[in-house]
């Protein structure tokens, strides 16, 4: 007769056997919980994520796709490479993402839309549907990178959406296309044509978007005023993006709580005047819009990053950015008179607190007849690296003297000098 310890060790191998077994028989994926399953699939395209529903009668059943919190069709239509492509094909492509809506409408019951990012060609009924659904499952950030054949106006309930924390909107709008000429094609430049089409970002109530923090337009008409993006309008917005929108003459940014602000190619043939008055901007990126006759007033006490490439005669108005660990200053045209001069001094004395800084050509220059005439109008005694971008010409030497003998500090930190037309070249 076998000794009670010898059967006690053979049943404890049995058992652990029958268990090893089990757990390589079971399902280990299934069992996880479904706010688990959510966060693995949503690093899957949503195709992927329907085709679960063929693993078994189980995944059928549990149907992930109709509750997953984030929806990406962002790859449902090919990217085109010419203004006319997009055209002659966008009603057959424009099929490719018809079905969105019905998806959308197949949805569970309270199960809210966390991220709904949707590119390609649509048509206006459709693109009109998904925003109308997504809005009714609690949709936090809403992405639409869309090619559409017309304007397209957001619908009222869009600015009453209580749960929208970030917002971009991005009409397809910029194809690289050859010159047509008698010369050949190779030898043509690349150009860039904007279409006339646009959203259309109409302001239809006075609550503004109240829950939005980040807001993205491209290619946006914005029908309304100068000072739409104000601090009542937009209590708690954080960061702006604005490129290459229309329908603005002028523009007034005052959120007290913003904190990047980014502003690219505005106006149709650039912006009459610019005010921002924000205290606590950290990042300010403006490119491109202004012209000439331009204004521009900046009041932002707390700025670390400051980013500025356009005309040397737009009249600036602004303070020192005592807080300024970047900056970046680029010109382009020629001073038309000694106040455009002046006022080209004051931007740069605007800087002055600055621990990394890189100009242009354009910049060198305007010190250097400043300081012939009267010397430098500040100093740059924070300034620890300086790139400078240069020709090293004859009208940018004293500019260059001046920015190396006004910063005491610059001894211990770096130069770089760059010569712009040859990167170019």
């Amino acid at each position: 007769m076998e000794p009670r310890a010898s059967k006690k060790k053979q049943l404890r191998a049995a058992l652990e056997k029958n268990q090893l077994k089990e757990r390589e028989s079971s399902d280990r994926i299934s069992d996880l919980p479904v706010d688990l399953l959510h966060h693995v699939f949503s690093f899957l395209p949503f195709k992927s994520l329907a085709e679960t529903t063929l693993l078994s009668k189980h995944w059928k059943h549990l149907c992930l796709w109709r509750s997953h919190p984030h929806l990406d069709f962002s790859s449902l239509s090919p990217e085109l490479h010419s203004l006319r492509q997009a055209r002659l094909l966008h009603k057959r492509l424009s099929e490719s993402t018809e079905f969105v809506p019905d998806v959308l409408s197949r949805r569970e019951q309270g199960s809210n839309i966390t991220t709904f990012r949707l590119f390609g060609h649509v048509s206006y009924s459709c693109l009109q549907d998904c925003i109308d659904r997504v809005m009714h499952h609690g949709i936090q950030q809403l992405e639409l990178d869309v090619y559409l054949e017309s304007d397209f106006n957001l619908p009222p309930g869009l600015f009453n959406c209580n749960t929208l924390r970030v917002l971009t909107l991005n009409h397809q709008g910029k194809y690289p296309v050859y010159e047509e000429d008698d010369d050949s094609v190779r030898a043509r430049p690349l150009v860039l044509i904007i279409p006339y089409r646009h959203f259309k970002f109409n302001y239809l109530s006075s609550a503004g978007l109240p829950s939005v923090h980040t807001l993205s337009l491209t290619h946006v008409y914005i029908r309304w005023g100068s000072d739409l993006f104000s601090g009542g309008n937009f209590p708690l917005l954080r960061r702006l993006c604005l490129k290459h929108c229309t329908g603005m003459s002028a523009l007034n940014i005052n959120c007290p709580g913003l904190e990047i602000l980014e502003l690219g190619g505005l106006g149709r043939h650039g912006l009459g005047s610019l005010d921002i008055s924000c205290i606590g901007l950290l990042d300010l990126q403006v490119t491109g819009c202004s012209r000439d006759d331009s204004r521009a007033k900046i009041f932002a006490p707390s700025l670390r990053r400051f980013y500025w490439e356009e005309s040397i005669n737009v009249i600036c108005t602004m303070k020192s950015f005592e807080y300024l660990d970047t900056g970046f200053a680029y010109f382009n045209s020629e001073p038309e008179n000694p106040k455009k001069l002046q006022s080209a001094g004051t931007f740069i004395s605007a800087l002055c607190f600055a621990r990394s800084l890189s100009v242009g050509s354009q910049v060198l220059e305007i010190l250097s007849n400043i300081a012939t005439e009267g010397g430098m109008p500040c100093s740059f005694n924070n300034l620890t690296t300086l790139e400078l971008q240069t020709n090293l010409g004859k009208d940018q030497v004293t500019g260059i003297i001046c920015f190396l003998t006004s910063s005491p500090h610059h001894h211990h930190g770096r130069s770089l000098f760059q010569d712009r037309k040859r990167d170019l070249g």
